[in-house]
């Protein structure tokens, strides 16, 4: 493995040994992009610097979800995009309307590049393109990569690559001129793209292979083994670095910040609130689309109602049944009468049957695995600031040694869960509609509580709103999973099984990482290797 393996290579290497050399080697290979990207989204550098810190500790946690991908480009995209705009949000609401005018007005008096109120919408764009032609345009002039290298990511030669380059910038142009921005199509787009490409903040891309790298649970058995090599002396010195060190980086961060506040804080403001505005003009504009449209087709049914009334007659129906078709019409009733689970698995990923029933495309699976990744993130979050570690008793060890058991007791989050469940259920209803949310929200209860009112759980609950006494057994070399219990602190509930070694929470993984890693010593076992 070298620092030109491909990312599919680097992946497997962070995730499967914890390889500090591969996650840096990603992390120099995509910096520019992400951080560029993340740029044009809230136009600060700062900001733009820690939304890259952001993307690289999301790519640490997930890295083993992205093993199978070739490479990273266009999925570090679309995240940076996403955690841009939840950044923005967040600025937003705490800035005042009078502000925004001013600050807008006193852009607008300034000159600008003919370019520039394209900026904005360029990653719009590019999200609005298919995959292969949005990995195509990051590849080529986000990354300025050559077209070689944009066809062996493609699979395609570089023939097809160049041409699959002009067709995407072609629906690019098409994409700016349904807006009114007349863009000539290939080199106008090109130069867009060419003229967004930011130099690199010194320093960024160790920072952010650092963040990513402290946010991985795969290093901690490392660095507790280099630990225990140390000297005294040593070890005493390296405890002084490490008190120090967040010393010296809050006064570095704090300079930084009394130098950049003035003339920055005023530019992030407008900025933000007219991408915001725009946003939300046309997300508008959609709803009346919407609304007109549903208007009109009871108007059409209400009109042939009357005319098969006037003619004394029912109206001919316009469903047949298809013997050829996989999909039939069935009422809206009968879906809630269907037992469907809206995750796969105690991550939190989106099951196939919820995606078929809802008829998900999938650019709204994508917002609604991220929602439900960000709020898993923040429970786990919550849980682990309160949560410790004891030392097993009695009714823990249930038939196993002391030195077999590992007991952590973690407080409840119920007012934090309440606010984290609240967020999560706005951004779903807004983004695939209020009758497809209240089925994907029953479709959760084995999952999550999703109200304050059920407070039961079982084995495959992944969230829950009560304090709890979490128990793991050691596992033999060739186990797929770790043996765990479970027990309410009132002692009024609790459940057990097997788990997973990839779904163990991030928060219990780093206390267990010596028994992860001494379950996958050896081959699964499994029917072939018992043979």
């Amino acid at each position: 493995m070298t620092a030109a393996s491909p990312d599919r290579e680097l992946v497997t290497a962070y995730t499967a040994r914890g390889s500090e050399t591969a996650f840096r080697a990603l992390v120099t290979r995509h910096v520019h992009l992400v951080y560029a990207t993340a740029f044009r989204q809230v136009g600060d550098a700062g900001l733009a610097e820690e939304i890259t810190q952001n993307v690289f500790i999301a790519l640490a946690r997930k890295a083993p979800r992205l093993a199978g991908l070739e490479t990273l480009a266009g999925w570090l995209h679309r995240t940076a995009i996403l955690e841009a705009k939840a950044r923005i949000r967040s600025e937003l609401r705490r800035d005042r309307r009078e502000e925004m005018a001013a600050e807008i007005a006193a852009l607008e008096r300034d000159g600008t590049s003919p370019l520039d109120p394209l900026v904005p919408l360029l990653d719009e764009g590019l999200l609005n393109l298919r995959a292969g032609d949005r990995l195509a345009l990051v590849l080529r002039f986000l990354e300025e990569r050559s077209l070689r290298d944009v066809g062996a990511a493609l699979g395609v030669d570089e023939d097809a690559a160049r041409k699959r380059v002009s067709r995407a910038l072609d629906r690019l142009a098409g994409f700016f001129r349904q807006r009114g921005f007349a863009v000539p199509a290939g080199a106008g787009c090109a130069a867009l793209l060419a003229g967004t490409t930011l130099a690199l903040p010194a320093g960024l891309a160790a920072s952010a292979a650092n963040a990513g790298l402290a946010a991985g649970a795969a290093t901690t058995g490392l660095v507790l083994f280099k630990l225990m090599a140390l000297t005294k002396t040593q070890t005493a010195v390296l405890c002084a670095m490490v008190a120090a060190t967040p010393l010296a980086w809050q006064w570095h961060a704090n300079a930084r910040v009394a130098r950049q506040v003035d003339d920055v804080t005023s530019q992030i403001k407008s900025a933000s609130r007219s991408a915001t505005e725009q946003e939300a003009q046309v997300q508008r504009a959609r709803d009346a689309l919407l609304r007109a449209q549903a208007g009109n087709s009871n108007n059409v049914a209400r009109l042939a109602a009357l005319t098969a009334q006037r003619d004394h007659q029912a109206p001919r129906p316009v469903y047949r049944w298809d013997d050829t078709s996989p999909l039939a019409r069935v009422p809206k009733t009968l879906l809630d009468q269907l037992d469907v689970h809206a995750t796969a698995n105690r991550r939190g990923q989106l099951s196939e049957q919820i995606k078929e029933v809802l008829q998900m495309t999938d650019d709204e699976a994508w917002q609604t695995q991220w929602a439900i990744d960000r709020f898993l993130s923040n429970y786990q979050a919550a849980q682990a600031q309160g949560m410790r570690r004891v030392e097993p008793g009695e009714e823990d060890l249930q038939g196993h040694e002391p030195e077999e058991t590992r007991v952590f007791e973690v407080p409840s989050v119920r007012e934090q869960l309440r606010e984290f469940r609240q967020t999560l259920f706005s951004e779903l209803e807004a983004g695939i509609g209020a009758e497809r949310f209240q089925l994907w929200r029953s479709a959760l209860h084995g999952w999550m509580p999703v109200d304050d009112e059920r407070e039961g759980s079982n084995s495959g609950a992944a969230v829950h709103s009560f304090g709890y006494r979490m128990r793991f057994y050691q596992p033999k070399p060739g186990d797929p999973s770790l043996s765990w219990s479970l027990t309410s602190l009132d002692k009024r509930s609790g459940m057990g099984g097997p788990i997973s070694l990839d779904e163990i929470p991030d928060m219990f993984r780093a206390h267990l990482q010596d028994w992860i890693a001494l379950a996958q010593s050896q081959p699964p076992k499994n029917a072939n290797t018992q043979k």
